[in-house]
C-alpha cells in the first residue's frame, strides 16, 4: 500500500513539473513573437550599442536601423523628417530634429532642433534650439536658444538665449539674453541682459549686466559686480564694494544740483539733474550725464577729473541748448560718508540761435561769455569759466 501511494505521489511530481515548463515556454514564445518585445529591448545600456557607418530614415524606427534605431551609433545619419539614435560619430543632418541619447562627435544640423542626452564635441546647428544634458565642447548655433546641463568650452550663438548652469569658457552671444551658473571665462554678449552667477574674467556687453567678481570690463546701461577688477562703462555703474555717492551742489548756472556718482574711483559715471527756480516765469532746469576719476592726494583727499554734458532748458525741453563741461577741484572728507568739494570749470555750449526761449545763463552770479562763434544751420558756440561746489555723501 504504502508502495502504490509513493509511486502515484512520484508520478504527480513528474506529470506537474513538465506542465509547468512547457507552460512557461509557451508564453515566453509568445511573448518574442509580439511587436511588443522588439519595444522592450530597444533601448539597451549605451555601453552596449552598435556602429554603423550610414542610416537614412524618415522617421524615428521608420529607416535602416528600424526598431533598434535607440542602440546604434551612426558615423554618418540622414534623417528626412527627423531620427533618434544611440549617438553620432561624424556627421548628422536631419530635416526637422534629431536626438540622440549619447553623445555627438562631429556635426548636427536640423531644420527644428537638436537634442544630445550627453556630451556634444563639435558643431550643432539647429533652426530653433539645442540642447544637451552634459557638456559642449564646440559650437552651439540656434535661432532661438541653447540649452545645456553641462559646462561650456567654446561658443554659444542663439537669436533669443544662451543658458549654462556650469561654467563657460569661451564666449556666449545672444539678440536677448545669455545666463551662466558659473565662472566665465571669455565674453557675454547680449541685447538685454548678461548674468554670470560667479565670477567673470573678461567682459560683459548688454543694456544690463551682472557679475559677482569681474576681472576685466563691463559695458552697458546698467552694470552690477560685487568687485571689479577693470572697469564699467555704463549709465549706472554698481559695484558693491566701489564708489557710490549722492552729490548736491551748485554750479554758475544752477544754484541747485543733485547727482549720483557710481563705479570705482579709478572711473566712474555721474547721472545729474539741477534747477534754478523763477518766481515770475518757468523753472529753469538741466538734466546730464559725465564720467570721471578721483585719484587720492592724501588720507582725506581726492583730485577730481570730471566730464560732463547737459541740456539747459525753460519749461519744456524744444530747442537744442547743450553745455559741455570740465571739472578739475578738490575733495576733502570731513567725516565718515561726507565730504565737501569745490573747483573750477571750463564750459563749452552749443545752441540753436534761432530759438528765442532759451534760458538767461547768469543771473544770480557775475560770469560771463568768453567767445561766441556762429555755424551753419544758425547753431552757436559759447564758451566761459565757470565753478561747481557743494556735498557729498557716501
Amino acid at each position: 500500500m504504502k508502495t502504490l501511494q509513493k509511486a502515484l505521489l512520484a508520478l504527480t511530481l513528474v506529470t506537474q513539473f513538465p506542465l509547468s515548463i512547457s507552460a512557461q515556454e509557451k508564453d515566453q514564445q509568445a511573448w518574442e513573437k509580439s511587436p511588443l518585445s522588439k519595444f522592450e529591448s530597444r533601448n539597451l545600456p549605451l555601453s552596449q550599442s552598435d556602429t554603423v557607418d550610414f542610416q537614412i530614415s524618415w522617421i524615428p524606427f521608420i529607416g535602416t536601423n528600424g526598431l533598434h534605431s535607440g542602440n546604434v551609433v551612426n558615423r554618418v545619419s540622414f534623417n528626412v523628417l527627423g531620427g533618434y539614435s544611440a549617438g553620432t560619430a561624424s556627421v548628422e543632418l536631419s530635416g526637422l530634429f534629431a536626438v540622440n541619447r549619447g553623445n555627438m562627435q562631429g556635426v548636427q544640423l536640423s531644420g527644428w532642433f537638436n537634442h544630445v542626452g550627453q556630451a556634444v564635441d563639435g558643431v550643432q546647428l539647429a533652426g530653433l534650439f539645442n540642447s544637451n544634458l552634459d557638456q559642449v565642447k564646440g559650437v552651439q548655433l540656434a535661432g532661438l536658444g541653447n540649452f545645456t546641463i553641462g559646462e561650456v568650452d567654446g561658443i554659444q550663438l542663439a537669436g533669443v538665449m544662451n543658458f549654462s548652469p556650469k561654467s563657460v569658457s569661451g564666449a556666449q552671444i545672444s539678440g536677448v539674453l545669455n545666463f551662466a551658473g558659473g565662472e566665465v571665462e571669455g565674453m557675454q554678449l547680449a541685447g538685454v541682459g548678461n548674468f554670470a552667477a560667479k565670477n567673470i574674467k573678461g567682459s560683459q556687453l548688454s543694456l544690463v549686466n551682472f557679475a559677482r567678481k569681474v576681472d576685466g570690463f563691463q559695458l552697458g546701461l546698467v552694470n552690477y559686480a560685487d568687485s571689479v577688477g577693470g572697469v564699467p562703462v555704463g549709465l549706472i555703474s554698481i559695484v558693491k564694494n566701489g564708489y557710490l555717492a549722492v552729490e548736491v551742489g551748485a554750479t554758475e548756472i544752477l544754484p541747485l544740483n543733485l547727482a549720483i556718482r557710481s563705479g570705482k574711483r579709478e572711473f566712474y559715471t555721474m547721472l545729474f539733474a539741477g534747477i534754478r527756480p523763477e518766481i515770475r516765469s518757468q523753472a529753469i532746469w538741466s538734466f546730464g550725464y559725465g564720467v570721471g576719476t578721483s585719484p587720492r592726494l592724501g588720507q582725506k583727499t581726492f583730485l577730481n577729473i570730471e566730464g560732463s554734458t547737459e541740456q539747459l532748458s525753460k519749461g519744456e525741453v524744444e530747442a537744442l541748448n547743450l553745455i559741455s563741461r570740465l571739472y578739475v577741484g578738490g575733495e576733502w572728507q570731513l567725516a565718515k560718508g561726507m565730504a565737501i568739494y569745490a573747483g573750477p570749470t571750463l564750459n563749452f555750449r552749443v545752441y540753436e540761435a534761432g530759438y528765442a526761449g532759451h534760458p538767461e545763463l547768469f543771473t544770480y552770479t557775475q560770469h560771463k561769455v568768453r567767445n561766441e562763434r556762429s555755424y551753419p544751420d544758425d547753431i552757436r558756440s559759447q564758451w566761459w569759466t565757470g565753478f561747481k561746489a557743494g556735498f557729498r555723501f557716501f
